[in-house]
C-alpha cells in the first residue's frame, strides 16, 4: 500500500501545483461616472467705455455743423464677445440730456467688427429706445471683437450750446 501512497501523493502534488500555476487572478471592476453639466454661458467686455468729444470754437464745431454730424474716435468703446452657442448683441440708447430734447436717433453707432454685424450697422445706423441688434452668429466664438464708433447729428437750427449726454446699453444673450 504504501507504493499507491506514494503514487497519490505525488499526483495529489502534481495537481496542486499544476492547479495553482493555472489558476485566473483574482480581480474585481467598478464603474464611476463623471458629468458636467455646463449652462448657456455669455460674456460682454467694454473696453473704452465712456466715449467724450469737445468741439473747439471756430472751424472745428463750423465744420461739423456744415457736414450735418460729428464722428468719435473709432473703437471708443470696443465690445468682446464670447458665447458658448448661439447669441445676439444689441444696443439701446436713452434720451439725450441737455440744453434741449435732443432726439434719441441723432445718435448713430457703427459696429467695426470684421464678423457676425447685423442689421446693416456696419454702416452709421441711429440708435433707438428699445434694442436693436448690432451683431449675432448661430455657433460659439471666443473674444470676438467689435469696435464701435459713435456718430452724433448736428443741426444749426436746434442744437444750441451745451454738454449733451446720452447712456447707449449694450446686451449680450445667448439664443435657443
Amino acid at each position: 500500500m504504501g507504493k499507491y501512497k506514494l503514487i497519490f501523493v505525488a499526483i495529489l502534488i502534481l495537481l496542486l501545483s499544476i492547479g495553482y500555476v493555472s489558476a485566473a487572478p483574482d480581480t474585481k471592476t467598478q464603474t464611476s461616472t463623471v458629468t458636467l453639466n455646463v449652462p448657456d454661458s455669455a460674456k460682454l467686455e467694454i473696453n473704452s467705455a465712456n466715449a467724450t468729444k469737445t468741439l473747439n470754437q471756430g472751424s472745428d464745431t463750423e465744420t461739423a455743423f456744415d457736414n450735418g454730424y460729428t464722428d468719435f474716435d473709432i473703437a471708443v468703446p470696443t465690445l468682446t464677445v464670447s458665447a458658448n452657442k448661439s447669441w445676439k448683441l444689441s444696443a439701446r440708447s436713452s434720451n439725450f440730456a441737455g440744453p434741449y430734447a435732443k432726439s434719441v436717433s441723432d445718435l448713430m453707432l457703427k459696429n467695426l467688427g470684421a464678423s457676425h454685424v447685423t442689421n446693416s450697422f456696419n454702416n452709421f445706423k441711429s440708435l433707438a429706445l428699445t434694442d436693436q441688434e448690432i451683431a449675432s452668429y448661430a455657433g460659439p466664438v471666443k473674444k470676438e471683437g467689435h469696435p464701435l464708433q459713435y456718430r452724433i447729428v448736428l443741426d444749426w437750427t436746434r442744437d444750441i450750446a451745451g454738454t449733451y449726454s446720452a447712456t447707449v446699453t449694450y446686451t449680450l444673450a445667448t439664443q435657443p
